[in-house]
């Protein structure tokens, strides 16, 4: 072989490493066959830890599209590193049986389980042992009638735990088919549910803390990379809302530039959702409101019911004003629908109580 033809041959040779690099690097950023649609319809919302018991209706409903399962942080890992996989394992097999999606969600904010929370003991007693002030560590505010005492969610100790929960969850069900959507958050004091408490007294306490908004996003995407990298075969959905006119440039700034900076590192894969969903909630597009990014998020949002509709003396979900039940969750419906939400979770109450409104629900959001 002469020497020209040689060069030729490893150019050859070179650019097809190229080509196939390239094409592995667009492997690795381009959603897979499973992301190629957000799911649609109704995903029946569980209680903590249930679902494996009273729930046979819900797994037969053909107007249930899929369950949101939810488990506390306390009860999945109560010893660090030791897992009781149990209650999930037979809720995502029985959801796998009846051929309905699964949303994941493990609920990490409230504090300690001993004090009515949801985080293990063992987490609040890491960041209590870091050699900072408590003041700068832990936040407590008022929930309800209840004193509640979190960590920061910034706290390298709290993040640390908190990922290495979600690498052992991604390890045992990203390969999961039937799991589709797994829930992220980062400024969650209460719940899930996006919870920053933002009243004066409270700023003044986070600022005390140390309290920035470039550490909020930071906290966000070292908790969004990790959950994205073990689930890549998932969805994320992110609950958003506000902290208040004080703690950033305008209410919305954190869980806004989240929602860029996740969508710019893992295009296609983030879903946006308000958590909060009513009969009276701002009409569409919910210009100049917390319900705008909701708007500015679409084609991948979804929603969930604020509360349950049916057994509710208290008309919540219609601002007080007593309703038909089965009329409000309707009304809800319509409400989301107009922010072209995917899917809705609504809560077991209604979709076992509510089975016309339901319905109702699955064939509009199918059709949405």
């Amino acid at each position: 072989m002469n020497v020209t033809s040689k060069k030729h041959r490893q150019s050859r040779l070179l650019g097809m490493f190229f080509v196939f690099g390239a094409l592995f690097c667009a492997f690795l950023l381009t959603p897979s066959k499973a992301l190629s649609e957000v799911p649609r319809g109704v995903f029946c919302l569980l209680p903590a830890g249930q679902g494996t018991g009273r729930d046979p209706f819900i797994y037969s409903d053909p107007d249930v599209d899929g369950v949101s399962v939810r488990q506390d942080w306390a009860d999945l890992e109560p010893i660090e590193g030791v897992y009781n996989w149990t209650y999930l394992d037979n809720v995502t097999a029985r959801a796998a049986a009846a051929g309905k999606a699964v949303l994941l969600r493990i609920i990490t904010g409230g504090g300690d389980i001993a004090l009515g929370g949801n985080c293990p003991t063992w987490v609040m007693d890491a960041v209590a042992a870091e050699p900072l002030p408590s003041s700068q560590k832990f936040f407590t505010f008022t929930d309800g009638r209840r004193s509640v005492t979190i960590a920061v969610f910034w706290d390298p100790a709290w993040l640390a735990k908190k990922t290495a929960m979600i690498i052992a969850l991604g390890a045992r069900y990203a390969s999961n088919p039937q799991v589709k959507i797994v829930g992220v958050s980062f400024a969650n004091a209460s719940s899930e549910d996006w919870g920053v408490p933002h009243l004066p007294p409270e700023v003044a306490e986070w600022l005390a803390a140390g309290y920035t908004s470039a550490r909020m996003l930071a906290a966000g995407a070292q908790i969004i990379d990790t959950t994205m990298a073990a689930f890549p075969n998932q969805y994320l959905t992110l609950a958003v809302g506000g902290n208040g006119p004080a703690l950033d440039p305008d209410p919305s700034y954190v869980a806004r530039n989240a929602v860029l900076n996740a969508r710019a590192s893992w295009p296609g894969r983030l879903i946006v959702q308000k958590n909060t969903l009513e009969t009276f909630i701002p009409d569409a597009p919910g210009t100049a409101t917390l319900w705008e990014l909701l708007w500015n998020s679409r084609p991948n949002v979804g929603g969930q019911m604020a509360y349950w509709c049916y057994g509710d003396p208290t008309y919540r979900v219609n601002n007080g004003v007593p309703i038909d039940p089965s009329l409000a969750l309707m009304n809800s419906v319509n409400k989301g629908l107009a922010y072209q939400i995917k899917y809705l979770e609504i809560y077991r109450k209604d979709v076992v109580k509510l089975l016309p409104a339901t319905h109702y629900a699955h064939v509009t959001l199918a059709n949405n």
